[in-house]
């Protein structure tokens, strides 16, 4: 029996597709968080009243960074974007709780290639 790859490559294509959105419930059922809600664990409201007022808490969920990271964003809010100050208990409420639920990432990027083992270049000038 002999098959057109007409027809495989449409199954194929759905059967990924569906795969993919399976693997995707998957994850947010385990997390059970969507990918544009807060973490609910302590201070996550102080985060929600003080910065969902600008922006919506995607921006929040898609970021992450070490205590100093977001302390440097929110200056960053307050010198360029109109952020005013911030009470220092409600500062510090949301640090803490960016920081341990949004903490820094390792780096997703590979390492530079070692000189060793770039191609020559073919052009002597560049």
């Amino acid at each position: 029996m002999k098959v057109s790859l007409r027809k495989i490559v449409p199954i194929f294509a759905a059967f990924l597709s569906a795969f993919a959105a399976m693997q995707l419930h998957a994850a947010s059922a385990q997390d059970g968080v969507s990918s544009n809600e807060l973490v609910k664990e302590s201070g996550w409201q102080t985060v929600q009243e003080n910065c969902t007022k600008c922006h919506s808490a995607q921006i929040i969920v898609q970021n992450s960074g070490s205590r100093e990271v977001w302390k440097s964003r929110i200056v960053w809010m307050q010198e360029t974007q109109g952020l005013g100050e911030l009470n220092l208990d409600i500062e510090n409420s949301i640090l803490d709780y960016l920081a341990a639920n949004y903490g820094q990432l390792a780096s997703s990027r590979r390492p530079a290639i070692r000189p060793g083992f770039l191609p020559t270049n073919p052009e002597p000038n560049q």
